[in-house]
């Protein structure tokens, strides 16, 4: 959304998907986006997380202008999952103003997910 006149962005400069983020990259990407972003904590080693793949990249196309997807590798990123003390994967934080404004845990069905996160963005 525009910061001056409230309208949405293009869907043009949004992504199509869920965007990958790292410890050296959240800061930028995910507590000083002026959007709220859904970040999911992942491992390539959990089929939950696997599996949950498509409907993150179905969520980036919906929310675009609203809210930005990303999600972060903790076996890969293990400083920014420890700060936020993810224990299991998947775990789902919504980070809005740069502070966690909600957070769901485990695999769940693309509609219910997004059920979940609307009331925070």
């Amino acid at each position: 959304m525009c910061g001056q006149c409230r309208e949405y962005l293009p869907a043009l400069v949004w992504p199509d998907a869920a965007v990958e983020v790292t410890d050296a990259s959240f800061d930028a990407r995910v507590r000083r986006s002026g959007y709220p972003v859904l970040v999911e904590f992942w491992s390539p080693t959990c089929g939950h997380c696997v599996r949950m793949a498509p409907v993150l990249d179905e969520l980036a196309r919906e929310l675009r202008g609203r809210a930005v997807v990303a999600k972060l590798d903790v076996s890969s990123n293990p400083a920014t999952a420890a700060s936020y003390e993810v224990r299991g994967t998947p775990t789902f934080v919504l980070v809005k103003g740069g502070k966690e404004a909600a957070r769901l845990a485990g695999a769940m069905a693309r509609d219910e997910l997004l059920r979940r996160v609307l009331p925070f963005i």
